[in-house]
């Protein structure tokens, strides 16, 4: 096991991407504290962690405050006596864009920027503060921040995408810089970008919403049927991702196998990148 013994954060460890890695490196050894603003999200995944053997706890909280970071880090230490790595996956494109009829670059609001700048940029930087200085005390510890391909060499025409877009791209440069700011404490510090990866929460409303507008072009097919189908087309690899492929990409990043590896985006998204 690449991870055996070791004690892990995960954050937004609700279903989908999130609760896939926790189970990913629950298999390979890691005890767990699962962080999820909804608490029984956090509990189911710490109980399926446990049911592999692992020792794990859920704590519902909001990563967005600084706060609530610093204590999630001193419940760890409290319950394990150590922690080896972060993994952050708090992110999205926020309630304010999802909720909106348009897209618009002239509609963007104040709220849309602040929320995706708490979601994305904020939570991953008060994460990264609440563990470093026990990191720096170590010497050793392991950061892996999710970003997205959308904020990498992509651009949009504008709208919410645009938004979440600028905040993963910010988030991509401060990995990068605290990488070199860690550096010489033997602090690993990385972006893991997944791909298309099927979300319940996230796609099957939004891909409903594509199925009502227009019926007949879609007709007899499911939120799920219509993002794989959208995958094959996108990739370059003509599939889609998991998020246990998503997850099994960062039980390499953050075991010591690649202690040489510090301010990357490691892809995992079937080419996308790519194009």
């Amino acid at each position: 096991m690449l991870l055996e013994n070791k004690v892990a954060i995960v954050a937004g460890a609700g279903p989908g991407i999130g609760a896939g890695v926790a189970h990913v490196l629950a298999e390979e050894g890691a005890n767990l504290v699962v962080l999820d603003i909804n608490q029984k999200n956090a509990d189911k995944v710490a109980e399926d962690a446990q049911k592999l053997g692992r020792k794990a706890i859920g704590i519902g909280t909001d990563l967005t405050s600084k706060a609530a970071c610093e204590k999630a880090v001193k419940t760890t230490l409290d319950t394990f006596g150590k922690l080896d790595i972060l993994v952050d996956i708090v992110g999205g494109l926020g309630r304010v864009n999802l909720s909106k009829p348009t897209s618009d670059f002239v509609d963007i609001t104040e709220e849309e920027w602040d929320e995706n700048w708490r979601l994305n940029v904020k939570s991953h930087v008060f994460m990264c503060q609440a563990v470093a200085p026990h990191f720096m005390k170590q010497k050793y510890g392991k950061i892996v921040n999710m970003a997205s391909t959308a904020g990498q060499n992509r651009a949009f025409k504008g709208g919410g995408s645009m938004v979440y877009s600028v905040a993963k791209a910010a988030d991509i440069r401060f990995t990068r810089n605290l990488a070199m700011t860690l550096a010489e404490y033997n602090i690993n510090v990385n972006n893991v970008q997944p791909g298309r990866v099927y979300t319940p929460t996230f796609h099957e409303a939004s891909l409903q919403h594509q199925i009502d507008l227009h019926p007949e072009k879609y007709k007899g097919k499911t939120p799920k049927q219509l993002f794989e189908a959208g995958a094959v087309l996108t990739a370059p690899m003509q599939k889609a991702q998991t998020a246990e492929d998503i997850g099994h990409a960062i039980a390499f990043i953050v075991s010591d196998l690649a202690h040489n590896i510090t301010g990357q985006c490691l892809n995992v998204d079937a080419g996308v990148s790519l194009l």
